[in-house]
């Protein structure tokens, strides 16, 4: 059973970061590994939606830029 649990961005990234300096021993292994690899996954998952918010507004932009030049040349 998976739960959802609020963490910010730099919350994933604090979390992934201290997983490379706790002792690891036998069983846990697996299960720590796990979560870095999960970790790992969230934290591609925020920067590829970032940035592709990022483009959409920066298109929309665009398109916005566009239509004001296009109706300031209309006379």
């Amino acid at each position: 059973m998976n739960y959802e649990i609020g963490f910010s961005p730099e919350e994933i990234g604090i979390l992934r970061q201290s997983l490379d300096v706790i002792q690891i021993s036998g069983k846990s292994a697996r299960i720590i590994a796990g979560l870095q690899d999960k970790l790992d996954e969230a934290i591609m998952n925020i920067q590829f939606t970032l940035q592709a918010e990022e483009t959409k507004k920066q298109e929309e932009l665009q398109k916005m830029i566009q239509k004001d030049t296009v109706s300031k040349l209309k006379p």
